[in-house]
């Protein structure tokens, strides 16, 4: 590698951590992912060494061990050495090694794409990855989704260098990788299917040797899994509850209001409208698609070891997840560097036939997803929309004034001032009595009403046959039926400013956990006609 080609690749690796790094601070003190909650409280039980059950099975215990041992370690250093720091929290701590893996998994990437690509377009791959809004996102969460990306694709780079190089070594890191991402999340046991695989082409003839090597790639990595999750072992029936229960949650089996949003949505179709063109780019998402096509094309006509450990490992891990009931993002965000490397893919592919398009064409992706990278990196360039909003209600509310605020959001405003704040439970607006009568008395009481996010209104409105009071409680509220008026909307959407021109992206209408942890859209209402008890029953349908 030249002096030249150095330098690029400390500059990219550079950019791409800044990305992840940058501001894992943000929310000065907010934390809205549930998620980000139960990891910190699994953290915050543990005693080494007598008490390190964590008692969370919804995701697995190497982010919760690695966070735990490090505030640990950081608690002698700071006490026992007398450095004098202050020991960070785990969501802090959580956040720093999910941008950590994160910023990892480029190099990773790469690596996958010098199997089969050539210098340039692999670096190509790599940019895009470091540009891949989704991850950048999950890399500001004190959530597993980062380090689960970084394991599987570790452990699809050893299954490559297993079968280009035959060396056995490569094998037991795969299997040792996959141990680990197993130990993150269960759910990555789909990638089985590739290391399987991979033994299976590449002892196809030597049947004895077939069964001797998949025998040690499941044992290896099964103690890999034992030994960073062991609770999963030593407490199975508790383990075996939380899987049930997760399993059922995820096909739409048991019923939760926070999966209305997949109410009547199709696979595939929900991820190409709602999460790739966000988490991607419009661009990105475009170029990774006829990449996806080029790369079952090529497979088809010169089948490549690569291509086909490629293709199993993409789609057992996007697929598995894409025709599950519950369509989250998070499900999805280990398989975006794939997307990264079909794009990558599709352009290299190109260049072979036409050479001026090729460029313009990765020129044109480069610009346009900067483009957007940049206006979605916006959101940690501002201060956290609810500290804004919650800021001007205490500017502004008159002191003493009774707020209604529909509860949910994990985290309710204002935050602080001298008003009455009515928090309800506005899921069980439809089939809850009871809730409908309290809901009626705190509008009746209430001088403002705040819409914390879309979660409840949009998912309702979307589905009126459905749920016919939430929707047409809604459809009151926001054409002033209900005497309440929007004065305030605020809002983080992705922006792109150059002095006083800019460009806002509206993002609301994404798979919600695209926008309501890091970046919601607050709706402030004022009563401008007071209704009586008896005006509001009726529009909630009491009576």
């Amino acid at each position: 590698m030249n002096k030249f080609m150095f330098l690029f690749v400390i500059f990219i690796l550079f950019v791409g951590s800044f990305l992840r790094f940058y501001k894992l601070d943000w929310g000065e003190g907010i934390y809205s992912h549930p998620d980000e909650y139960h990891i910190a409280a699994s953290v915050s039980q543990l005693v080494f060494p007598t008490q390190m059950h964590p008692h969370f099975f919804s995701y697995g215990t190497v982010t919760i061990y690695l966070i735990y041992f490090t505030q640990e370690l950081l608690k002698i250093f700071s006490s026992d050495f007398n450095f004098g720091f202050l020991v960070p929290s785990p969501f802090i701590l959580g956040r720093f090694y999910s941008a950590l893996f994160s910023s990892l998994t480029i190099i990773i990437v790469y690596k996958i794409c010098r199997s089969f690509m050539d210098r340039r377009f692999s670096y190509l791959a790599a940019l895009l990855v470091i540009l891949t809004p989704g991850l950048i996102q999950q890399a500001h969460f004190a959530t597993p989704e980062s380090a689960l990306t970084f394991f599987l694709f570790g452990s699809l780079l050893f299954i490559i260098k297993f079968l280009k190089q035959a060396r056995i070594l490569f094998l037991i890191l795969a299997s040792v990788f996959l141990g680990f991402s197993m130990g993150v999340k269960i759910s990555s046991i789909v990638f089985l299917l590739p290391l399987l695989a991979s033994i299976a082409i590449k002892f196809s003839r030597k049947p004895f040797r077939l069964v001797l090597f998949a025998i040690a790639g499941l044992a290896i990595t099964i103690v890999t899994f034992a030994i960073v999750a062991p609770y999963v072992f030593l407490d199975f029936p508790a383990f075996r509850n939380n899987l049930e229960y997760e399993g059922a949650l995820a096909i739409g089996k048991i019923p939760v209001f926070y999966t209305r949003q997949f109410i009547d949505t199709l696979p595939i179709i929900f991820q190409a409208e709602k999460i790739l063109p966000y988490a991607l780019g419009p661009f990105f998402f475009l170029f990774s698609s006829a990449g996806l096509i080029f790369f079952a094309i090529n497979l088809i006509r010169k089948p490549k070891i690569e291509f086909v450990i490629i293709i199993l490992a993409f789609l057992s891990l996007f697929l598995t997840n894409a025709f599950i009931f519950a369509k989250w993002t998070r499900f999805i965000a280990p398989s975006f560097p794939f997307f990264a490397i079909f794009a990558a893919f599709f352009l290299d592919k190109l260049y072979t036939k036409n050479r001026l398009a090729s460029n313009l064409l990765t020129i044109t992706l480069l610009v346009v997803t900067f483009l957007w990278t940049a206006a979605f990196f916006s959101i940690y360039l501002h201060p956290d929309v609810r500290i804004t909003a919650s800021n001007w209600i205490e500017r502004n509310f008159p002191e003493n004034s009774t707020i209604l605020v529909e509860g949910g959001n994990m985290i309710d405003i204002p935050l602080k001032g001298g008003f009455k704040r009515i928090s309800f439970d506005f899921y069980n607006l439809e089939e809850d009595t009871q809730a409908r009568s309290e809901i009626a008395a705190g509008l009746e009481e209430s001088d403002y009403f705040l819409v914390q996010s879309r979660r409840v209104f949009m998912n309702h409105q979307r589905l009126p046959n459905l749920y016919p009071k939430t929707s047409r409680f809604y459809d009151a509220l926001f054409n002033g039926q209900m005497g309440f008026y929007q004065i305030k909307e605020f809002h983080s959407y992705p922006i792109l400013e150059v002095g006083s021109w800019k460009l806002e992206v509206p993002d609301e209408n994404a798979e919600e956990t695209w926008s309501v942890f890091d970046h919601p859209v607050i709706r402030v209402f004022k009563k401008t006609k007071q209704f009586s008890n008896e005006d509001y029953a009726k529009i909630l349908e009491i009576q």
